[in-house]
């Protein structure tokens, strides 16, 4: 993955930081989550598992990681265990016709792909004792209602076979 262009970058950091604004300023239109773009709400909920996790003691260690086998949505430590996780977040749009979890979108191919990257983060950030692959699901049921499911050890190493 050849590196990201200027414009892209700031196209990714306009959008971040739209969506910490919806985070802090609250959404007050009801069909502000229906407006927004497959990109503007996958951001959003990268923000809202970024506040998820650090509440929970987490600290961060990188955004939007990007090393030649793909991107990691979040790479955080894990307070209790010291493990580096690399964190990848769905999110989507409740919808009541048809009920999707949004982690079921972390498929075979894109566990194999997590895998790569992780190697990657280890050899290009020694020492790495031990690491976890996570998934945080982040569904937006309405402007004032999130829900958030976080996977722990959603899959292993070993997905590469």
């Amino acid at each position: 993955m050849a590196k990201r262009s200027k414009a892209k970058r700031e196209r990714i950091e306009r959008e971040r930081e739209r969506a910490r604004r919806i985070l802090e300023e609250g959404i007050d239109d009801p069909g502000a989550i229906e407006s927004l773009s497959s990109k503007e709400l996958g951001r959003l909920g990268e923000c809202v598992a970024q506040c998820y996790l650090q509440d929970r003691g987490y600290e961060l260690l990188e955004t939007g990681y990007t090393c030649p086998e793909g991107e990691a949505d979040l790479i955080v430590v894990d307070p209790d265990t010291g493990e580096v996780v690399l964190v990848e977040v769905k999110s989507r749009r409740a919808r009541s016709d048809a009920p999707f979890y949004p982690e079921e979108a972390v498929d075979e191919r894109k566990q194999r792909r997590y895998a790569r990257i992780a190697a990657h983060y280890a050899m290009t950030h020694v020492p790495v004792l031990s690491m976890r692959f996570d998934v945080v699901a982040v569904t937006f049921c309405s402007s004032s209602c999130v829900g958030v499911a976080h996977l722990c050890g959603a899959f292993e190493w070993d997905s590469e076979r």
